[in-house]
């Protein structure tokens, strides 16, 4: 059980700042959450628990859950600078091709793949074809992959999410991203991949 990865998901939902959890025996003795108040305490605990046990069969008693509310301009997210333009996916029986588009307000990076025409395969042609194009925008070679990609309820809303691995200055880390699924989900997943990469990039 990976703790840092679990923090980085509670860290996508909405209003959390940060997260930091403390287990022993990979039993979950306390999570603190740093909120900024967007949503309430209560519906926080509750978020956190879907997302627990949807994701990783975890199940945590409301009580081991502390919230400390903060109103603060400076704890807002960064958000990244590389920008969607366009997501398309086409199809050619047995085989499909995707492509995305990203800017970053100067210049425009764009790559696609085709591959086998399931959608699982095209999820993660998805995912590396965005993490291509991200590599190919920072000047990165062959520097992340795919680890996993899923989709779990929260609440009433759908989300994706997307842990990829990095490899710089020869060590291995794992970043987590998500977004709520709205009226595009081939967007969503994008998005989510943007959002774990988010974490490396603007270190």
């Amino acid at each position: 059980m990976n703790i840092e990865i679990i923090e980085q998901t509670i860290e996508k939902l909405d209003s959390v700042v940060s997260c930091k959890i403390i287990s022993e025996d990979n039993n979950f003795e306390e999570i603190h959450i740093v909120s900024n108040r967007n949503r309430s305490a209560k519906q926080l605990v509750r978020d956190i628990q879907s997302i627990l046990i949807a994701t990783y069969n975890i199940q945590v008693d409301h009580k081991k859950i502390s919230i400390a509310e903060i109103q603060d301009d400076s704890l807002k997210k960064i958000e990244n600078r590389l920008k969607i333009m366009s997501i398309s996916h086409d199809n050619n029986g047995q085989k499909a091709m995707v492509k995305v588009t990203l800017d970053n307000h100067k210049d425009i990076f764009e790559n696609s793949r085709i591959g086998i025409n399931t959608s699982t395969n095209i999820d993660r042609m998805l995912v590396d074809v965005t993490l291509k194009t991200v590599e190919d925008a920072y000047g990165y070679e062959e520097t992340f992959i795919l680890e996993d990609i899923k989709t779990v309820n929260i609440s009433t809303d759908e989300v994706v999410i997307v842990v990829i691995t990095c490899i710089s200055e020869g060590l291995e880390q794992k970043f987590c991203g998500s977004c709520l699924i709205k009226n595009d989900y081939k967007e969503a997943v994008v998005k989510a991949t943007l959002d774990a990469l988010n974490r490396f990039t603007s270190r």
